[in-house]
């Protein structure tokens, strides 16, 4: 059967310019390709397809397709991927997005961005792939960059999405964030390859797509895609060197206590504003792991209220304690109203506490255990250390003599990641469902 990509050509995606996308992949041996049947991920599987054929490089592609369900077609868009895939020699597997209940009606491209990016993750690890590639370009990070702005978005959000994310341990590449949209749909026209055009893509129901139908109006005001992109990359170097200044006052003012944090309240309060914002929101993170960071204003009026010697010595947000005591700012998980669990387990194992919190245990000699609050060390407010759990025998007897116990907060990456302090999901980018 004929290569579908055997007479592609088109001046602004030049082997030169291929290469120059495709580079960040050398050295990986396995790829998958995240392909909806829309015009970018298509185009995205026939370039690399082309690309692999005229380069010395030639890592082995799967193909991922997600049936999200929430559209009748669906299956059958999934199908033709996994045709189009095995036409051109590759693995291909059709990811089904099962739905608990009915299809959600409201938050739909959310829950199902997120459902995408679950079944990715799944999939890259079942086949072993070194990275998993998404086709966002240029027009989505122009989009992008202007949704966080009307969001009120700081520089994190501005620096749009950026070329490779981890997300659930699986790296996400996005190799054609300089390459704009029509040319991919150029291509594919001229090359005679059809493409699903998503209904979803057209409706003013979605941010996204009222951002993408006022694109024309600002290209006039001089706001083109390369203009907006470009911006996205200055902002991205900007974050860069605010994340390493966040790194250093990490280093230099804080300590992990295992689930409870402290910093040193001189050294932070002679920090930029920025950078002690960026500290607090990341240990906020780290004791509470949630998809979204607390909005940026509770924040700023703690910080700034502590700047000037006037902060409550205790505040809550977002689920965390801010407890100033002596000369160190103590931040630990709020009990709130039903307190912190007593959850029963029977023996060794790995168990979540209060949903934040991992509690290895070996050595019970099968005895029933209860993990409970306070078991945090002396030395620190009472209240922070109720909110580290404690292991106990369910019949009030001693703990067997050789029992181990090992306490880790789940989700230790958030300390190194700095995100804008709104509830923006999967802060480096909403991607459309194609």
């Amino acid at each position: 059967m004929a290569d579908p990509a055997s007479g592609i050509a088109s001046p602004r995606l030049s082997p030169a310019k291929l290469a120059a996308c495709f580079s960040p992949l050398a050295g990986l041996a396995r790829l998958g390709v995240a392909v909806s049947g829309g015009p970018d991920s298509t185009a995205l599987l026939i370039l690399l397809n082309h690309w692999r054929r005229d380069s010395l490089v030639t890592p082995a592609l799967v193909v991922l397709t997600v049936d999200h369900g929430l559209r009748p077609e669906a299956a059958h868009e999934a199908d033709a991927v996994v045709a189009l895939a095995t036409r051109l020699g590759h693995a291909a597997e059709k990811l089904v997005w099962r739905h608990a209940g009915p299809p959600p009606v409201s938050g739909v491209q959310a829950e199902a961005r997120a459902a995408r990016y679950r079944l990715l993750s799944e999939a890259a690890r079942r086949h072993r792939l070194d990275a998993v590639l998404l086709a966002h370009t240029r027009d989505d990070q122009a989009e992008t960059l202007l949704m966080h702005l009307a969001r009120g978005s700081g520089v994190a959000g501005l620096a749009a999405m950026p070329a490779e994310r981890t997300f659930d341990g699986v790296r996400f590449l996005r190799p054609l964030l300089d390459v704009a949209k029509a040319d991919l749909v150029a291509l594919l026209d001229a090359a005679g390859i059809a493409y699903v055009t998503d209904p979803s893509n057209a409706s003013d129901r979605y941010a996204r797509v009222r951002v993408r139908k006022a694109m024309p109006a600002l290209a006039d005001l001089g706001l083109t895609t390369e203009r907006l992109a470009g911006t996205a990359r200055r902002m991205a170097r900007a974050e860069a060197a605010l994340a390493a200044a966040t790194d250093d006052l990490l280093a230099r003012s804080a300590v992990d206590h295992a689930g409870v944090w402290s910093v040193d309240a001189g050294v932070l309060a002679a920090a930029p504003d920025e950078i002690a914002l960026r500290l607090i929101v990341r240990l906020i993170r780290a004791i509470r792991p949630s998809e979204h960071p607390p909005r940026a204003e509770a924040p700023e009026t703690w910080h700034a209220a502590f700047r000037t010697g006037v902060a409550p010595r205790r505040a809550t947000m977002a689920g965390v304690v801010l407890h100033l005591k002596g000369e160190r700012l103590w931040l630990y998980a709020e009990a709130g109203r039903r307190g912190f669990p007593e959850t029963p387990v029977d023996g060794d194992g790995v168990h979540l506490w209060d949903g934040r919190l991992v509690v290895s245990i070996a050595g019970s000699n099968g005895r029933s255990l209860i993990i409970g609050p306070g078991g945090g060390p002396g030395g620190m407010p009472a209240a922070a250390a109720a909110s580290l759990p404690a292991v106990r025998a369910a019949d009030g007897a001693d703990l067997p003599a050789g029992l181990t116990i090992d306490i880790r907060p789940i989700g230790p990456e958030s300390v190194g990641q700095d995100d804008d302090c709104l509830p923006v999901a999967w802060q480096g980018g909403a991607d459309n469902l194609s």
